[in-house]
């Protein structure tokens, strides 16, 4: 007998499929592979038919921290890419968390 969680994600999950696994999360990734995904505001699962877009190039990397900071550790980070050899070709405005993070914030760079 399994000791799984029976969340309504979980019930949900075994309606739509039914196979063997070892955990949940076994469970989950072959429903996402099979274009299922979990949309926790209507606690329901969603079937994606549209094609996907391509996957973006290189990559994005959220820099968080206080919002004094923020901008300090961005442009180290920054630097110790290009020194490796990526290019950032993009860098955010910082953006101001919400609350109760409101004296955090975060910068995206995306890198190639």
């Amino acid at each position: 007998m399994n000791n799984f969680k029976k969340t309504q994600k979980y019930l949900k999950a075994t309606e739509i499929l039914s196979i063997n696994h070892s955990t949940q999360k076994e469970l989950y990734s072959e429903l996402n592979r099979l274009g299922w995904w979990w949309n926790s505001k209507v606690k329901e699962w969603e079937r994606n038919q549209e094609l996907a877009d391509p996957p973006m190039e290189g990559m994005k990397i959220r820099v968080w921290s206080n919002s004094e900071n923020i901008e300090d550790y961005a442009e180290e980070i920054s630097q110790l890419l290009r020194e490796n050899g990526y290019k950032i070709i993009d860098k955010s405005e910082p953006y101001l968390c919400r609350p109760p993070k409101q004296n955090e914030s975060r910068i995206y760079l995306t890198v190639i």
